[in-house]
């Protein structure tokens, strides 16, 4: 009896796994295809329009990733909660993430899925495996505090600056994802370097079909993208280079905040020994929470600043002001992103209308209007956060009820 529970109980597993990578590829595929409807129909106006149009459905693209796994987890162990749930949505974002591939196809013409599966990789490399490695430093870290505490917390600390001091291009590196600089872009960024007066110890590129570039100010490295590279002029890579050499040049206050922003999120490894501590340990993990906060948003608004820096000392260090300007723009809508970013966005760069202004070009077109937020396919997914156990608890009472009243009358 034990073993055929066990054997039903693994069918279960496997079934749902492979139901949960299914479901949210369908509701990530349909909501998405639904999302870009507005878009579709923007087809022959201008780019700034259009960029309008998408912005909206990428953004809730991208919350559905996490929305509908957890929507699929949660319904999960709602029915089944002696399944691995967890599996379940990690399955579930596999799926979801798969079908995102066709949204991007659809919006970037000729787009190739290892290109695609390029920039996924490497944004997983970079910016989320951390998040990866504190998540799972939380839900093992001993209940009570002690040696064993210390080691995690160390260790998450560690792997934390490991990735400010070089391990994610070095990832990269190591999966082929970017390759050193060409002699051409070389000679360019040392043109400019030398110009500026700003060392650079290597410029990478990076395969993948956002046009952008970036700069990593603790190891003094510049990533350009090869859609950039294919997009842009000499000059305008140029322009760009000041902007990022900008950031090269920060003040070491400022690095020193970018670096205590990087580690903003490490302290909450302690969350769950800090519950053995009572009342203490209840005071200190709202102090902890409020800190974490409060470096979090100091980091953004260093960040907002350091980019309208940067802006100007790409300015400064152009012959024609004209030309970085054009290189903004053609970023902009190479990547079909909005001129005018929604207001309550938690953006870090100034619009690019402002932009443009601030660089003392006037943009041959009206200031678009804002984008919008997000769009209506993720307020579906929130709300089913809440209807679908609802729900769920509803049938369950009338079906009791219902069978309750059949048994009495029976």
């Amino acid at each position: 009896m034990g073993l055929g529970n066990l054997l039903f109980k693994q069918q279960m597993t496997i079934g749902l796994t492979f139901g949960g990578f299914c479901l949210a590829f369908l509701l990530e595929l349909g909501l998405n295809r639904l999302a870009l409807i507005p878009w579709r129909k923007s087809v022959g106006q201008h780019w700034t329009e259009r960029a309008r149009q998408l912005y909206p459905a990428q953004k809730s693209a991208r919350l559905n990733l996490w929305l509908i796994p957890v929507n699929v987890g949660l319904t999960c162990y709602i029915f089944w909660p002696e399944i691995n749930c967890f599996l379940v949505g990690t399955l579930g974002f596999a799926g979801a993430l798969l079908a995102s591939f066709f949204m991007s196809r659809e919006v970037v013409s000729g787009l190739k899925f290892k290109t695609w599966l390029n920039l996924i990789v490497a944004g997983l490399l970079i910016f989320f495996i951390w998040w990866v490695v504190l998540i799972i430093a939380i839900l093992n870290m001993p209940e009570n505090f002690g040696w064993l505490t210390w080691v995690v917390a160390g260790v998450v600390l560690g792997i934390l600056l490991a990735f400010n001091f070089g391990l994610g291009i070095r990832l990269l590196k190591s999966f082929g994802l970017i390759k050193p600089a060409s002699d051409h872009l070389n000679t360019l960024v040392n043109e400019v370097a030398q110009k500026m007066g700003v060392p650079v110890i290597a410029s990478w590129i990076l395969s993948t079909y956002i046009s952008n570039a970036a700069a990593f100010p603790l190891t003094r490295q510049l990533v350009f993208t090869e859609k950039i590279l294919e997009t842009s002029s000499d000059d305008e890579i140029k322009a760009v280079c000041a902007h990022e050499l900008g950031h090269l040049n920060e003040p070491r206050r400022v690095l020193f905040v970018r670096l205590l922003t990087s580690l903003a999120f490490s302290p909450l490894v302690f969350v769950r020994p800090l519950s053995s501590l009572g009342q203490i340990g209840t005071n200190a993990y709202w102090m902890l929470m409020i800190g974490v906060l409060f470096i979090w948003l100091l980091g953004i608004r260093v960040a907002r600043r350091m980019e309208t820096r940067a802006d100007k000392i790409a300015v400064e260090n152009q012959a024609d002001v004209a030309v970085y300007a054009r290189a903004l723009e053609r970023l902009y809508e190479t990547n079909q992103t909005p001129a005018v970013m929604p207001k309550r966005a938690t953006k870090i760069h100034p619009n690019l209308y402002d932009r443009m202004l601030a660089a003392g070009v006037t943009p041959n077109y009206p200031r678009p209007e804002p984008a919008n937020g997000l769009c209506w396919t993720s307020y579906l997914m929130f709300a089913c956060l809440f209807l679908v156990p609802v729900t769920i608890c509803i049938i369950r009472e009338v079906l009791e009820s219902i069978t309750s009243v059949s048994i009495h009358v029976n």
